[in-house]
C-alpha cells in the first residue's frame, strides 16, 4: 500500500462540506485561468483549464442527492446542466463571457456553501 499524499491528508481531515468548498473554489480558478489563456491566445492553456473546470462541475452533478427529495437537487442538477452548456459554448466560440457566467454563478453558491459552513462551525 502507498503512502497518501499531502492533500489526501489534508482531504481526509476536512469535513465533506469544506472539500465541497475547496472543489468550488478550485473550479472558479480554473475557469478564471482559463478564460485568461483565452484572451492570451493560448488555446491549449484555455482547453486544459476550462476542461479542469468542466469536469468538477460534472461531478458536483454526479453526486447529487436526489433521495432526500427537497427539490434542492434537481435545481442544482438543472443548473449544473446549463452550466456545462454554457461552458460548451465558451469552448466553441472562445467568448470568455460564458465563462464569466458561470464563474459568477459558481461564486454565488460558493459564498451560500461558506454560509453554511460557518452555520455548523456555531452549532
Amino acid at each position: 500500500m502507498s503512502n497518501p499524499t499531502v492533500g489526501e491528508l489534508d482531504a481526509a481531515n476536512l469535513s465533506p462540506l469544506e472539500i465541497l468548498i475547496q472543489l468550488y473554489e478550485g473550479a472558479i480558478r480554473f475557469l478564471e485561468q482559463a478564460a485568461t489563456a483565452c484572451e492570451e491566445g493560448m488555446v491549449e492553456e484555455f482547453k486544459e483549464n476550462l476542461g479542469r473546470g468542466q469536469r468538477i462541475i460534472e461531478e458536483f452533478q454526479r453526486t447529487l442527492d436526489f433521495t432526500q427529495g427537497s427539490g434542492v437537487s434537481n435545481q442544482l442538477n438543472d443548473l449544473y446542466g446549463f452550466m456545462l452548456d454554457t461552458l460548451a459554448q465558451a469552448n466553441l466560440t472562445h467568448d470568455v463571457q460564458y465563462i464569466q457566467q458561470v464563474v459568477t454563478n459558481l461564486r454565488i453558491l460558493l459564498d451560500g456553501w461558506r454560509g453554511a459552513s460557518n452555520t455548523q462551525m456555531e452549532g
